[in-house]
């Protein structure tokens, strides 16, 4: 039986699944879901296919998984013949891993900040309040593709298909110059000679004609559970990859990624009141792995000097030093040290079904969760806010809702075991906790059991530093 897509052509989100699929040669049952009907919200989307409430959402021969990412991924894994898509080199895979979260943090929020408002609350956006912004975003863009024709190397792989639906749309709100972003523009066109191109084309001319008012009424939304504002964190390119990629560059000698990889002492350079610097000390101390800690003063600007961005042009923690192999977002140096160093699976399994969970729960902390954090900490440390603001208050409260919901019946935020998506989340679950929105025992009871349950971790302390760093700081700025 083919697997069933709950979608709408014009989210991004949905248009990447259907690339995917589209490239595989999968077909599948897709099921259109009417947002401004609320057909999302009926007690049986609700009940019997995604608690959250959001597509895409796709259920194979019963198993029910959500966010585009985690889907795409495990698309690739249940139903492609080779490892194309998604390379199986540890490497090329964290790269790609990289992208995806740089799509779900950054470049897929920012579709959803602008559109949700404009298409779904009816309001009026001023774009030029985001143009900087998203000019930015645009830029790193420029960056990951100057020395690849695709955004993770040499050939296309499932962080293309994720972020070409994304870019497009955002490219719609603000067009991209070629003279500026030559190396991205000349990314858009390949990506539009792609066969599977033609499932982007379709929901995108849908969303133009919905913002230039060439459609009766708007058809597209998102809820405010899939609503995040992106703030306070960047999320960065590799500098180096595989040998294996790099051999396969046609220009090596004046390709920038031109490094010969030399595995040793693996580093980790690192601020501890960082949640997602946090959620990496976690992983190495599950791992017991000997890992040399290099703190970080941001107050000093110690990521600012030239010996720091030679590692991370985009001066941010945590970053992974492994020989002359460098890694950052933590989501993705986390899942590469099990990969590469784990004794086995279990904190992030090679089942397709289990790690796609496991990949959805990570990008709900990556996309979701830690955004709505970073919104409250960014007005408070560089807008000179004196008071948390509500209504960002209540985005972090719709995630704690939702992260009750799929607690229900687990022990872990992924099933029954520990996985690195408990890492992610918990560092920044208790930051938030700690300082911003307290969690009501009675109101959010599994998410107070599973807060205890991780408590309980004899490496849990590592992660309590920071916490009460976080809360120092916080304090410091309310009035």
């Amino acid at each position: 039986m083919a697997p069933t897509l709950y979608m709408s052509e014009i989210s991004p989100s949905c248009r990447a699944v259907l690339m995917a699929a589209k490239t595989l040669g999968l077909t599948l049952k897709v099921k259109k879901i009417d947002l401004a009907k609320n057909e999302q919200l009926t007690s049986h989307f609700l009940k019997q296919i995604n608690p959250q409430h959001t597509i895409p959402t796709l259920i194979d021969n019963g198993f029910v998984i959500w966010d585009s990412h985690a889907i795409i991924a495990f698309l690739v894994g249940k139903y492609g013949n080779d490892d194309e898509l998604y390379s199986q080199d540890i490497m090329e895979r964290a790269l790609i891993d990289q992208r995806l979260h740089f799509d779900s943090s950054v470049v897929n929020n920012f579709t959803r900040t602008i559109l949700n408002p404009m298409l779904y609350e009816h309001f009026n956006i001023n774009l030029d309040d985001h143009k900087v912004s998203i000019h930015k975003t645009y830029a790193l863009m420029e960056k990951f593709l100057r020395s690849f024709p695709w955004i993770a190397g040499r050939k296309v792989t499932i962080a293309d298909l994720s972020l070409i639906p994304s870019i497009t749309s955002l490219n719609v709100l603000v067009p991209i110059d070629k003279a500026e972003y030559p190396n991205l523009t000349n990314w858009i066109e390949r990506a539009e000679a792609l066969p599977c191109y033609v499932e982007n084309k379709n929901g995108l001319n849908q969303l133009r004609n919905l913002l230039h008012g060439k459609c009766c009424c708007p058809c597209f939304s998102l809820d405010w559970s899939s609503f995040c504002v992106r703030g306070w964190f960047k999320v960065l390119p590799y500098r180096v990859i595989s040998e294996k990629a790099i051999i396969r560059c046609s220009d090596f000698e004046q390709c920038e990624y031109r490094v010969l990889i030399k595995m040793g002492k693996l580093k980790l350079y690192y601020a501890q009141m960082s949640p997602a610097a946090r959620s990496s000390l976690l992983t190495i101390e599950a791992l017991g792995l000997d890992v040399e800690l290099v703190p970080i003063n941001l107050v000093a600007g110690e990521h600012l000097t030239p010996q720091f961005l030679k590692k991370n042009p985009l001066h941010t923690v945590p970053t992974l030093e492994d020989g002359d192999f460098h890694l950052f977002d933590s989501h993705a140096i986390n899942a590469y040290l099990v990969s590469k160093y784990g004794k086995d699976d279990s904190l992030y399994p090679k089942d397709p079904e289990k790690r796609a969970i496991v990949d959805q729960r990570l990008h709900f902390d990556s996309g979701i969760v830690f955004p709505r954090m970073g919104a409250i900490v960014v007005a408070l440390l560089r807008g000179g806010a004196k008071t948390i603001e509500k209504d960002k208050a209540d985005l972090v409260s719709q995630a704690y809702q939702s992260l009750e919901t799929l607690l229900e019946g687990k022990k872990y935020v992924a099933g029954n075991e520990l996985t690195i998506a408990d890492f992610s989340l918990i560092a920044t679950i208790s930051s938030l906790n700690s300082a911003i929105v307290p969690i009501a025992s009675n109101t959010y009871p599994r998410i107070s059991e599973w807060l205890s349950r991780m408590q309980a971790l004899p490496y849990y302390k590592t992660n309590q530093i920071g916490v009460d760093q976080f809360k120092g700081m916080i304090q410091s700025k309310l009035a």
